[in-house]
Formats: C-alpha cells, sequence, structure tokens
C-alpha cells in the first residue's frame, strides 16, 4: 500500500514549478490541518512560518506540550518540512478553538503555496466529544457554530492575502470549506480555484437550493473512499471520485489509508455495496425523524456518553469497555431520556431493516438475470 508519506518521499523533491499542484497536495495540506501547534504559533497570528521550520519547532516540543490526535500527523509533518515541495510553503493564521457552551469545534491554517496562491485549509472533527456532538448537530440545524467561523475566517484570510484561493478539508473540514465557499460574497468566490472536500458530510436540503451553493457547486472536488459513510451522509450535489482505502469499513476515513499511485489517488469506478447500503439507511432514518426529534436523540445520547467520562468519543465508540460504561450508564438515566433514545434506535432499526430487504430484492433479481443470460 502506497500513501502520501510515499508520495512525499518519491514527489517531495518536485517544486510547484517542476510540478503543478496536484489533488493529493490538496489531502496532504488539510492533513496539516489536523496538527496541534499549540505550542509554537498564535493564534489568528500574520507572521509566516517555513514548514520546514514549524516541523522542527514541533518536534523540538517536549512531551508534556505535544498533543497529538494520530501519530501520522507527526510524521506527515516531518516528512513536509524535509521536502523541497512543501518545505518553503509558510503557514500563518492558525486558529484553534473550541467552546463548550455554544457546542463548536473549529480549527484552521493558512498555506502560502509560493507561487502566487493560497491554501485555507479547516481541520476535520478531532477526538474531543464536542466536536463530535457538534457533527451530529447538523442533522437539525440549518449551520452549526464551525461553519459561521468557517465562513469568517475565509473572508479574513481573502482580505489580508491577494491572489487565488484553494481551500479544503478532510470531514467536518470538508463540509467546512465547501459551507464558506458557498456563503462568501461573489468576489471572493471569483478567486476561487478548487473547493477539496475529502469524505465530507453533506448539508440540509435548504443549502442545495442556496444560489452561493450553485455559483460554486463546479468547483468542488469531493473525494470519498470506496466504502464511505461520513462523506455520504446528508445531501450533495455534484459528482465525487472513489478512491481506494488499504483499510476496511468504517476505517476507510482515515486519510492516511488512501493509496497514492505516482502523482495521482489509485481511483476506483464506484462506491461499495456496503457504502451505498448505509447511505440509503442513514437517510431513510434521518427522514424518519423531524428536526425536532433529531435534536432530542442527539442531546440525550451525547449527554449519556459525557456521563461516561470519556475524554474521547472515538474510545466510546471503539472501545468495548467504554461502550459497556456507556450501556450501564443508560440504566441510572431518567425515563425520558430512555425514551428518547430507544425510540431514535429502533427507527435506525427499521431503516436496517428495511434496506436490508430492497437490497436483498436487488440482488436476488440480478442472481435471476445472470441466471437467464447463462440459459441463453
Amino acid at each position: 500500500m502506497t500513501n502520501v508519506f510515499d508520495y512525499l518521499l518519491w514527489r517531495g523533491d518536485l517544486t510547484l514549478e517542476q510540478s503543478p499542484f496536484q489533488d493529493v497536495d490538496g489531502l496532504i495540506l488539510t492533513c496539516l490541518a489536523y496538527h496541534y501547534f499549540i505550542g509554537v504559533l498564535k493564534q489568528y497570528d500574520t507572521t509566516v512560518v517555513r514548514i520546514e521550520d514549524l516541523a522542527n519547532q514541533v518536534k523540538d516540543l517536549p512531551m508534556e506540550k505535544l498533543h497529538v490526535r494520530d501519530p501520522q500527523d507527526l510524521v506527515l509533518l516531518q516528512l513536509m518540512g524535509k521536502s523541497r515541495r512543501f518545505q518553503n510553503m509558510e503557514v500563518c493564521y492558525y486558529v484553534d478553538q473550541v467552546d463548550m457552551e455554544i457546542e463548536a469545534q473549529f480549527a484552521a491554517l493558512t498555506v502560502l503555496l509560493g507561487d502566487g496562491t493560497f491554501f485555507v485549509a479547516y481541520r476535520g472533527t478531532d477526538l474531543s466529544l464536542i466536536g463530535w456532538k457538534e457533527d451530529f448537530n447538523m442533522s437539525f440545524l440549518d449551520f452549526v457554530p464551525a461553519q459561521i467561523a468557517a465562513a469568517a475566517y475565509l473572508m479574513y484570510a481573502a482580505q489580508n492575502l491577494s491572489g487565488d484561493i484553494r481551500i479544503g478539508g478532510h470531514s467536518k473540514g470538508g463540509n467546512l470549506a465547501v459551507f464558506a465557499s458557498a456563503v462568501c460574497p461573489r468576489k471572493i468566490q471569483d478567486r476561487i480555484l478548487c473547493i477539496y472536500n475529502h469524505d465530507g458530510p453533506g448539508f440540509q436540503e435548504g443549502m442545495l437550493r442556496f444560489q452561493g451553493y450553485k455559483d460554486i457547486i463546479f468547483k468542488v472536488h469531493s473525494f470519498v473512499p470506496e466504502s464511505s459513510i461520513i462523506g455520504m451522509i446528508m445531501n450533495h450535489q455534484g459528482g465525487y471520485t472513489v478512491v481506494k482505502s488499504a483499510e476496511k469499513g468504517l476505517l476507510q476515513h482515515d486519510p492516511y489509508s488512501w493509496e497514492v499511485s505516482g502523482k495521482d489517488f489509485v481511483r476506483l469506478e464506484a462506491v461499495s455495496m456496503e457504502s451505498k447500503f448505509w447511505d440509503k439507511t442513514l437517510k431513510s432514518w434521518l427522514k424518519s425523524l423531524t428536526p425536532q426529534k433529531r435534536e432530542k436523540f442527539v442531546d440525550a445520547l451525547f449527554e449519556l456518553l459525557s456521563t461516561t467520562q470519556a475524554d474521547e468519543q472515538g474510545e466510546v465508540v471503539l472501545s468495548p469497555k467504554n461502550a459497556y460504561r456507556t450501556l450501564q450508564a443508560l440504566k441510572d438515566e431518567d425515563e425520558e431520556t430512555k425514551e428518547v433514545i430507544f425510540d431514535g434506535l429502533r427507527l435506525l432499526w427499521d431503516a436496517v431493516k428495511k434496506t436490508a430487504g430492497d437490497y436483498g430484492f436487488a440482488l436476488q433479481r440480478l442472481a435471476e438475470v445472470k441466471r437467464l443470460d447463462k440459459k441463453r
């Protein structure tokens, strides 16, 4: 399996003058936004820092000041710092904010590419519980605080920097990139060259009818892994490129699992049957819940998760121990909370059964067609 690390090792010696900006470069810069630079950068600082210098500063940080989402983020930064392609690019306007009161998690940075353009990179969901809560809030709110912050950030960067703009993000960051581009003034939209949405969730139906969204949708380059689930949630317009992943199922959401060959992703023709199944199931489930019921379910679910005292929502989902703790905590909740959660889960199970029935019928019909073809 070859990924962005191999790309940096094989092609990192080629500057943008020697090899123009590629789609894989967009993924690398969006992954850079996952880095926590609190220990070395001031927020919204106009001072520019070369990526090579930034990598060296992070490497010299004591362990107690090093906040890491994924060890691979550290590897990426060090490889970028050593590559001729990225080392002289400059980072500025770093921002990293979490607000428990308004349920917001937002982080972004801007990279001056050295070719007269700059790249605005939005961080996706981190491992904080509040970050995941904000993601779920997208299912019933027209917009969430991180989207508003993303729009303000883009306008700030565009007003203070000259040149054309590239924008991108992974997961929620991809959603933020599209949202900010759609709601910014037309004079900024005209400067946007490309919007990279890496397996980011969609929007409420109202956004698809918004003129600003229609004006920029042709600039959106969406990439999803074969078994995409996150990137198929809610509503999208425009096509997408399917990328081969070395992982399976939901773990394909990890951008470091996406395969690269030469200067491009390893592309596939379509998403898997599993992705289509969950896409249809989750859309059916959300349709069965009114916005008010979605809100009650999400609030009740995350109130329950917070009682487990798990610092990271990822642990709650992935760790059997924390999953057990969550189920144990549910027994101590009041009857109203239990009813809301069980009602939401029942409707989800109904959607799963309906989609499974539809797919079972479709697969049966496909098998019959194949048998008829063989007889002919």
